[in-house]
């Protein structure tokens, strides 16, 4: 499997044993986060074992709801997040942790009958997996009260405002004051969704972001587009995406920029954060490059493909064909690894393209990407302190696809304007590498 992955493929079969030790790896979280109260002691250990018991009943209660919580891709960030601030606080009580939203979610989902204190960040209250309670008036960071039971729930704030929640199986249906998430695609075979209420990932400036009824629909016209294109086209691709992505998140396009952009995270497997896409092709695009991503993050939980940062150069920056600044080791391997994947999107994607000016520009991607993930791959290899055994193999069967690739015959002319392309972006690095420096 580590040999397929590291050739940018795996299959949908490899993606779900990804999934699952990510799943795994959120319950070793949970247990740290126990762990850690407990040398806490107190009400800090009270307070966790109580929200750990919370979890324990509604597993109980419903397994398959209170997995489907806990493997959502933002409970993620809310685990690593809790430990580090039992991690570096101070014995005494914390206030309320993020867990506590994560047990509020399976709660409520559950129907359980429990009293959860939550803290207020926009768009309100947000219990991960489900939705978001929309609290306009509440300032973020204002402790709230959730009591829940199998009818319901209701949350109360300080100030003596009580909003009700939906019982367990109305979770899904928009009601005033409750934003549930919604399915990414219309129909049945939506396998993703949009969660825009719940973007712990996204900076301050861009949430909330709740989609308007007529922006949701253009988000899942192009999310059907981009699906059926892949589903027809490129089926190993689409086999991953539907057995790991999970979430779209979408955020403003940044300071009115035309330029659209994406992002993932390393704790949030199969959630991707981005710009609404102007075409189904870029929509694509982004997801197999996302899920490249989410793959190579969950596989560097597992193996250790990097040396330990005390035996590379101290500070090493490389130069990123896709980026205007210098980038870690970690970063240069992810971008080689997800550029990979979108070069062979484009040179297959290629063939289906009637337009001369859409297959030019898909003939243009391929020799760009392909180039930079080659010639980043290399710098990776001549670097003898970077990598660990396992992660040179890695990188060399990396090497082998892509050498593979660069065998794909494509047009003289696109191939000299990708080189002109990198040409440009190389230069302008340098300058503004060589300014930043100086200062100037």
């Amino acid at each position: 499997m580590l040999a397929a992955l590291a050739r940018g493929g795996g299959g949908a079969a490899t993606v779900r044993l990804l999934r699952e030790s990510e799943y795994s790896r959120r319950l070793l979280l949970l247990r740290a986060t126990l762990d850690r109260a407990g040398e806490h002691g107190g009400d800090t250990a009270c307070g966790v074992n109580r929200l750990f018991g919370v979890l324990t009943d509604a597993w109980r209660t419903a397994p398959d709801v209170t997995r489907r919580i806990v493997g959502h891709p933002s409970v993620g960030p809310r685990l690593v997040t809790t430990w580090r601030t039992l991690d570096d606080s101070s014995p005494g009580a914390p206030g309320p942790l993020p867990l506590a939203s994560v047990a509020a979610a399976a709660a409520t989902a559950t129907g359980l009958d429990v009293s959860i204190g939550l803290t207020a960040a926009p768009p309100g209250v947000v219990l991960p997996g489900l939705g978001a309670v929309r609290l306009p008036d509440t300032a973020p960071g204002s402790v709230l009260l959730l009591r829940g039971d199998r009818t319901g729930g209701v949350l109360e704030t300080g100030t003596g405002l009580r909003v009700g929640l939906p019982h367990a199986a109305a979770l899904g249906a928009e009601r005033p004051g409750w934003w549930p998430l919604r399915g990414a695609t219309p129909g049945p075979r939506t396998s993703f969704l949009l969660d825009d209420v719940d973007q712990i990932v996204v900076a301050a400036a861009e949430r909330p972001y709740r989609l308007p009824e007529d922006e949701l629909r253009l988000w899942r016209a192009t999310a059907a587009g981009a699906m059926r294109l892949l589903r027809a086209r490129h089926a190993d691709y689409a086999g991953e995406l539907d057995a790991g992505l999970r979430t779209l998140t979408p955020v403003p396009l940044a300071g009115g920029s035309s330029a659209g952009h994406s992002g993932s995270a390393a704790e949030m497997f199969g959630g991707v954060t981005l710009s609404r896409p102007l075409h189904a092709h870029d929509l694509a695009e982004t997801l197999v490059h996302e899920m490249q991503h989410s793959k190579l993050a969950a596989v560097m939980h597992l193996v250790d493909l990097l040396a330990e940062p005390g035996t590379q150069e101290p500070g090493a920056r490389y130069y990123a064909p896709w980026r205007d600044d210098p980038r870690p080791l970690y970063g240069l391997l992810h971008g080689t690894y997800a550029f990979m994947s979108v070069a062979r999107f484009w040179s297959r994607e290629a063939a289906f393209l009637s337009d001369p000016a859409e297959r030019h520009r898909a003939h243009v991607r391929c020799a760009r990407w392909r180039e930079a993930a080659s010639e980043t791959k290399e710098a990776m290899l001549a670097d003898p302190s970077a990598l660990t055994g396992t992660g040179r193999r890695f990188v060399a069967a990396m090497g082998k696809a892509l050498a593979e690739l660069r065998t794909v015959p494509l047009p003289a002319s696109a191939v000299r304007e990708a080189r002109s392309q990198a040409e440009d972006h190389r230069a302008r690095w340098a300058e503004r590498n060589r300014a930043a420096a100086t200062g100037s």
